[in-house]
């Protein structure tokens, strides 16, 4: 049993979506070593945007990095593999409002499209949520250890559950295409 707070699910569900509408990051006393140890296995896919974002690289094209897995179900499976259950809530809705208002297989292109457009965003966003989660670590004072084993807690890659969603999700939309 670890003497490190649970962090996962220690942020209430308003603050989560607020994590998430972040405009203008705070990154006083986050290094990349931080990240790194947050984000986990494929570390190295974020590390060009967040130099653009602490170089301060401006423009529209600097926020944007491609991310190809956040493409089937717009980021669900992702998110839920990411631990940004947040945005796989977000995620989820705005797919279900898209196929209501767009059904049949006409509909399923332009959802494509969107789901296309919104995985360029979706890496900038896991750095946005992980700031926000690294700054209450920084809050409780962590060091050591502790530090090191709170940043493995807030983010990382949890493949089981992204894969166990992907599957239901597929699951979901085959059963709604037979009827």
């Amino acid at each position: 049993m670890s003497d490190t707070p649970n962090l996962l699910n220690s942020m209430p569900l308003k603050e989560q979506f607020k994590a998430l509408l972040i405009t203008k990051m705070d990154l006083t006393g986050i290094e990349w070593s931080d990240m790194e140890t947050a984000i986990g296995p494929n570390a190295d896919k974020y590390r060009p945007l967040w130099e653009r974002m602490v170089g301060g690289k401006k423009g529209f094209f600097a926020a944007l990095s491609p991310c190809w897995t956040a493409i089937p179900f717009m980021g669900v499976s992702w998110a839920i593999a990411r631990r940004v259950y947040a945005y796989a809530v977000v995620a989820f809705i705005t797919l279900l409002i898209i196929n209501l208002l767009m059904p049949g297989t006409g509909g399923a292109g332009r959802v494509l499209g969107i789901a296309v457009a919104i995985s360029f965003t979706v890496k900038r966003t896991y750095l946005q949520w992980l700031v926000t989660r690294i700054q209450q670590i920084n809050q409780r004072g962590l060091a050591g250890a502790a530090r090191e084993e709170a940043l493995r807690q807030i983010g990382g890659l949890d493949q089981k559950n992204g894969w166990i969603s992907f599957g239901v999700l597929l699951a979901i939309g085959i059963v709604l295409a037979a009827f």
